[in-house]
C-alpha cells in the first residue's frame, strides 16, 4: 500500500497552558488545509522554540504514523477529540508507513518536494511538559513509536492527501526502528 500524507501540520512557537504551567513551544501543530511550501529547514508557518536541538536541516520535517494514535489513545485513556493529529509535534501524519517499513536513507517525492529519511525522532522532555507526564518521552522510546525525521533535498509545495512516492530505497538501509534500537536507545548517538 502506498504511503499517504493524511495531514500536514504546523505551528509557530507560542505560550500554551500545560499541566505544569505556561510553556512556550511549537509542539501543538494545527492542520494546514492548503498547499504549503516546504523549505530546506521547515514548512512555511512552522517553527521550533529550541533551535539548539530542533529545526536543523536533517530534522526539517517530523513524521508520525497515524496508526500510533490508536495505541496512544488506549495507553493514555484519551478521547480522540482530545488527541488530534499533531499532538506529538509532527509535521506529516502518514498512513501506510511506520518505523519498521521506512529505511534511513530512503528518498521520497511528496508533491513538488523531495525528502530523505535521516533518523528516528528522539523523544524530548518537551513531550513530558506538554502532556504533564514525567514518562511521556521514555514511554515513546520504549514502545519504539518515535516517528522519524526528513531532510528536504528539493523544496516545493506539499498538501494533505498526497502520496509519498519512493524515488530511492537505500540498498544497505536499516529501518527507523532498528536504527532507534541500536543507535539511540542503546545510548550510542
Amino acid at each position: 500500500m502506498p504511503a499517504t500524507l493524511l495531514a500536514l501540520l504546523a505551528a509557530l512557537p507560542a505560550e500554551i497552558e500545560t499541566p505544569g504551567g505556561p510553556l512556550r513551544t511549537g509542539m501543538r501543530k494545527q492542520p494546514l488545509l492548503q498547499p504549503t511550501q516546504l523549505g530546506l529547514r521547515a514548512l512555511e508557518g512552522d517553527g521550533c522554540e529550541d533551535l539548539v536541538h530542533h529545526g536543523l536541516e536533517d530534522q526539517a520535517v517530523c513524521v508520525m504514523p497515524v496508526k500510533h494514535y490508536a495505541w496512544w489513545r488506549t495507553e493514555l485513556n484519551l478521547d480522540p477529540e482530545a488527541f488530534p493529529l499533531g499532538s506529538f509535534g509532527e509535521n506529516f501524519a502518514v498512513d501506510g508507513q511506520d518505523e519498521t517499513t521506512v529505511l534511513v536513507g530512503n528518498i521520497y517525492r511528496i508533491g513538488h518536494a523531495e525528502v530523505e529519511v535521516t533518523k528516528p525522532r528522539v523523544p524530548c522532555s518537551t513531550l513530558n511538559k506538554v502532556w504533564g507526564r514525567n514518562d511521556m518521552a521514555a514511554l515513546m522510546g520504549r514502545a519504539g513509536l518515535t516517528g522519524w525525521y526528513l531532510r528536504v533535498l528539493k523544496p516545493g509545495l506539499v498538501t494533505a492527501g498526497q502520496k509519498l512516492e519512493l524515488l530511492h530505497e537505500e540498498p544497505a538501509g536499516i529501518s527507523v526502528l532498528d536504527t532507534w534500537k541500536t543507535k539511540y536507545r542503546s545510548g550510542k548517538k
